[in-house]
């Protein structure tokens, strides 16, 4: 890699199987509450109070008590989903990691979820990573993790996350960024990351070679300009 130093992988989405979309697609088909891009714009990678705190407007709701029981439900029914589908590592993720790990580059992984909250399917991955950041109290958490944690210019990190929000935030920056959105019928991540001028967009990570790392590594138009 000529310009990039860092590379950043959001764990729940792209390493492992997105919880948080169905979770929050079945919760809100629950209490009959629109599933929109909107809703997803502004639970996803936001801090737990304020994802917590739009949701219980959307249910004309407020207040301490209401906030904990709100989360609890959300964490309770993601174990739900999480116990019936099986192993959670989506499918090229170890031979991706083993990709990162020959490039000359340090890897970190990242989410909003405590380190003790990670699937411990995933502990013996963790390893392969400089380190796991927890980014819930600093959202998306960008500017953080390549200024506070590593003291980088921001064309040196390239972000890989599943969350338009954090295409946005990295657009701000004009930081490397490839999305993977979720394939849900029902979802609005893809839309909304074509909306930001997300250029590299992928499916799965086994869609990213060393090619592919190469090519967004020396492209100086990282962001598809857009319409006003």
């Amino acid at each position: 890699m000529k310009n990039i130093k860092l590379i950043a992988c959001d764990i729940d989405g792209v390493l492992l199987e997105d919880t948080f979309s169905p979770v929050l697609h079945i919760l809100a088909q629950r209490f009959n509450i629109p599933y929109t891009a909107e809703l997803e714009n502004n639970m996803f990678s936001q801090n737990r109070g304020k994802a917590v705190n739009y949701f219980l407007k959307q249910l004309s709701l407020s207040g301490h008590k209401e906030s904990e029981d709100v989360l609890k439900l959300f964490f309770d029914e993601r174990q739900k989903y999480i116990d019936k589908s099986g192993t959670p590592i989506l499918d090229g993720v170890p031979e991706f990691i083993s990709l990162l790990k020959n490039l000359d580059v340090k890897i970190v992984c990242y989410g909003g979820l405590d380190y003790e909250m990670i699937d411990k399917c995933f502990t013996s991955y963790l390893k392969n990573f400089d380190q796991y950041i927890c980014t819930n109290d600093f959202r998306p958490g960008l500017k953080e993790i390549v200024k506070n944690f590593y003291q980088l210019e921001y064309q040196e990190v390239l972000f890989i996350d599943d969350v338009a929000e954090v295409a946005k935030e990295a657009k701000k920056y004009s930081i490397p960024f490839i999305g993977i959105p979720t394939q849900h019928s029902w979802g609005f991540q893809k839309d909304e990351m074509t909306k930001v001028g997300t250029k590299y967009i992928v499916s799965s990570v086994k869609e990213i070679t060393k090619e592919y790392l190469e090519r967004l590594d020396s492209d100086q138009a990282i962001w598809e300009e857009q319409d006003d």
